[in-house]
């Protein structure tokens, strides 16, 4: 009897438990947005740039030495990194329900029967030693279990693409400080040569005011130029401790024990932005955002399996007697095996607002979603749009420097002369000074906006879940 009960449970998980809750996709939210077969800024005659290590086309061993060492000690990183593993294990949770529950128990009990009970044993007080083995497994007849377990996957990628991100935006981060870093290293020489060049025309006028060949007027005005550019530079090399600054706390190390590897500043290399519609692929946060998409409709099918009877196969089999002696016989042998059921009737209306509060965390998802892939689209745009107006503002840079350079030469031999006045001499190059300062800004933006697109477009963020933990 009791062989073929257990045999009729098991051919009843075996009948039902193939049924499901599923979501019809037309009671989500629509996620589409048209790609475009073109970016309005960009050129789609290369390929897009090759997942993995995308820094290495700066060629600068500075830059790879710290990336590096972001990547070994950085602590919002390993941060991420955490909140994957955590992803990861509540998935393991989550499959360990899809499968049967066996815990022993062994107890050895005084008990003390009533007198006036249906049964009365020979002694109202006696011991009980019980030893059994009990199986717990919830037939999964209308998904509920499945959907959780989708809906775990889902969440696991989505942290697996959050660490991608987080990788890509602290690896761009740390670029854009370092080159900026090298910029202002730039612009600090240009400041510096300045401050040598006023400081031997304040020599200069100084004599020439000793020598009764002009005024204080021309000394004061020299000197005037001269604390003004020492003043500059004394402001960029705050700026510089502020960048290093952030560069060892990217590093994870504290500034008094950073070191910053020598590098010089290079060419920016070109970057393809390939097809509008090859983005999608690439960019983490959009995969992340897609995986909670995902995550969200499986909830609402666990959600709706909760409605209706849950079904438990429930079985205890051990040995129970009143004397330890007899406990191994085998007459003291006792088990049960059958289905259990359990059916919703009524909660307070508690299964809508289930259903309701999954749906919203649904169309917040698809929300989510496409201001995402919105935000990637406007990213490559405006990086592209950077690049290609800062190369023309480059080329305008150089010539006007080149022209103020010349002007300030001109002036000086004016002044020398003594065809001007010595205000001429300070404006020309007070321009001059200027135009190199701000061409050194331009190239430091381009370069920067070629960080900005190789992030826009995803980087290289190839990290797969081993098919173990799937």
């Amino acid at each position: 009897m009791f062989r073929s009960f257990a045999t009729l449970s098991i051919a009843l998980v075996l009948a039902l438990g193939t049924g499901g809750c599923v979501v019809d996709p037309s009671e989500l939210g629509d996620s589409s947005i048209p790609a475009g077969e073109s970016y309005q800024n960009g050129s789609t005659r290369y390929a897009l740039l090759p997942a993995g290590r995308w820094w290495d086309c700066f060629d600068d061993a500075g830059l790879r030495r710290l990336i590096e060492k972001l990547d070994k000690d950085n602590p919002s990183l390993a941060a991420a990194l955490a909140r994957y593993d955590r992803t990861r294990t509540e998935l393991g949770l989550a499959k360990a329900d899809q499968l049967p529950t066996i815990y022993g128990d062994t107890s050895v009990t005084n008990k003390r029967d009533s007198a006036s009970g249906v049964f009365v044993p020979p002694d109202l007080t006696y011991n009980e030693f019980r030893s059994a083995l009990n199986l717990e497994y919830e037939i999964d007849l209308w998904g509920r279990v499945r959907r959780t377990v989708e809906a775990s996957i889902a969440e696991t990628e989505a942290a697996e693409a959050d660490w991608a991100a987080a990788k890509l935006s602290l690896r761009s981060e740390l670029a854009r400080t370092y080159f900026n870093l090298r910029f202002i290293d730039s612009e600090i020489a240009v400041l510096k040569q300045s401050v040598e060049l006023r400081r031997e025309n304040w020599r200069l006028i100084d004599a020439r005011v000793r020598g009764g060949e002009t005024t204080d007027l021309d000394l004061a005005r020299a000197e005037t130029e001269l604390e003004t550019t020492r003043a500059q530079l004394l402001g960029l090399q705050r700026t510089r401790a502020t960048y290093f600054n952030a560069l060892a706390f990217l590093c994870g190390e504290v500034p008094g024990s950073f070191e910053l590897p020598s590098g010089g500043i290079q060419s920016p290399p070109q970057i393809p932005s390939g097809l509008p519609s090859e983005l999608l692929s690439r960019r983490p946060d959009i995969a992340a955002a897609d995986s909670r998409m995902r995550a969200a409709a499986a909830r609402i099918g666990a959600v709706r399996a909760s409605y209706l009877p849950s079904i438990n196969l429930v079985g205890v089999g051990g040995l129970s007697s009143l004397e330890l002696a007899d406990f191994f016989d085998p007459t003291s042998f006792f088990g049960s095996i059958g289905p259990q059921i359990r059916v919703p009737i009524y909660n307070a209306g508690r299964s809508a607002w289930e259903e309701n509060r999954a749906f919203a965390d649904s169309d917040e998802a698809v929300a989510i979603y496409r201001e995402t892939v919105l935000g990637a689209f406007r990213d490559v745009e405006d990086a592209l749009s950077g690049i290609r107006f800062l190369d023309r503002e480059i080329a305008a840079h150089l010539q006007a420097s080149s022209s103020a350079d010349r002007a300030a030469r001109l002036s000086q031999k004016r002044y020398d002369g003594g065809l001007v006045s010595y205000l001429e001499v300070v404006d020309a190059e007070r321009t001059a000074l200027t135009e190199k300062r701000s061409l050194v800004q331009a190239r430091s933006a381009r370069l920067l906006a070629t960080v900005q697109l190789i992030e826009a477009l995803g980087g290289g963020w190839e990290i797969p879940i081993p098919d173990s933990e799937r």
